[in-house]
């Protein structure tokens, strides 16, 4: 099992870029306006990475309605297994409830739960992947950095 990256909900990508992208100089990899109806953007740091979602083109969508439950913050944080379906049975085996299972895809499979820690609420996202860091930054597009913030910045405020 292998520490990939650390999401965080914001309504504001173009400060969230600002921050993990200038001040802490992490290396854009990749992102896009509306995937799937949210925004994100990865940005590369040695050891991991960090991600940032937010409101995309779905007023329903799950980050709009984390960030209406829980303001922004932490929304998951991942890891890579080598067998999901097999971390799925030993994560079910230990007491915790599954969901988001999609196995569909070689290139992104996933898996969440969550565990309350002292108090605190955290998603784990499970994932496999037949691609390395660079070939995933390929596959899902670079969609250049300015441009998913402009496209972002045109959605209508969703608070």
């Amino acid at each position: 099992m292998k520490l990939d990256h650390i999401a965080f909900a914001v309504w504001d990508l173009s400060k969230a870029a600002n921050f993990w992208g200038d001040l802490m100089q992490g290396e854009y990899r990749q992102g896009d306006a509306d995937w799937r109806g949210f925004a994100f953007l990865q940005f590369a740091f040695a050891g991991g990475r960090v991600e940032v979602l937010a409101p995309g083109s779905d007023p329903a969508g799950f980050v709009v309605k984390f960030l209406q439950r829980f303001g922004e913050g932490v929304h998951h944080i991942t890891f890579m297994v080598d067998d999901l379906r097999a971390e799925v049975d030993r994560v079910r085996a230990s007491g915790h409830r599954t969901f988001g299972e999609d196995y569909a895809d070689p290139q992104w499979m996933e898996a969440f739960f969550a565990v309350d820690l002292a108090g605190n609420r955290v998603l784990i996202q499970l994932a496999q992947s037949d691609l390395t860091n660079e070939e995933q930054d390929e596959a899902f597009g670079r969609t250049p950095l300015g441009a998913v913030l402009e496209l972002a910045a045109q959605r209508p405020d969703l608070r």
